[in-house]
């Protein structure tokens, strides 16, 4: 159980990580910087990431309430 709290906390910080990262990238291709445009092109995956490590999470959480 502790390696699953594990893994879904790290998808939470990759996925929150990679947001942090589509959000700059928008921000910049907004006032006509050039920059990297890999954070849009995943921003697909990067979402499914973070929904599955909050979901893992809140799944767990809930499971030790009694």
């Amino acid at each position: 159980m502790r390696f699953l709290k594990l893994f879904f906390d790290a998808l939470v910080v990759i996925g929150l990580i990679l947001l942090v990262a589509r959000l700059v990238s928008f921000g910049l291709h907004a006032l006509n910087i050039p920059f990297t445009t890999i954070f849009t092109d995943y921003s697909i995956p990067s979402l499914a990431i973070l929904l599955i490590g909050a979901l893992g999470n809140w799944i767990l959480n809930k499971q030790k309430r009694p």
